[in-house]
């Protein structure tokens, strides 16, 4: 799978041939290329941005899990997951950094464990 980072940097570079494909194709008098040419780079643009929101994430998520381990208690991101925010709440992910997070949830039933193990 390729990195983020490089299919931002292909849809965006996509975009701007297709751009100048698009202002050439109209300096020529040629509507319905020029027309599919801004099509596609509407498509390309709506690619780069996804991408670009794709990287800001992990990077907020790095930074997140960095500070987590370094034993501070930082604030869930907003929204905590993605699959969060695709779930509309119902459903968290491993990674989630809300209290709703597989670690927190497996801390939770083994301390139940433990207390229920002492008499």
């Amino acid at each position: 799978m390729p990195s983020p980072r490089r299919t931002l940097q292909a849809a965006a570079g996509g975009a701007v041939l297709l751009a100048a494909a698009a202002v050439n194709a109209l300096a020529h008098g040629l509507y319905i290329p020029a027309a599919c040419f801004g099509l596609g780079v509407l498509v390309l643009i709506e690619a780069a941005l996804r991408e670009h929101r794709r990287l800001r994430r992990r990077r907020l998520e790095a930074e997140w899990a960095r500070r987590s381990a370094l034993g501070e208690h930082p604030a869930p991101l907003t929204p905590c997951c993605l699959l969060a925010q695709a779930s509309h709440g119902e459903a968290h992910s491993a990674a989630c950094t809300g209290e709703h997070s597989l670690a927190r949830f497996l801390d939770h039933i083994e301390a139940q464990h433990q207390k229920d193990q002492t008499p």
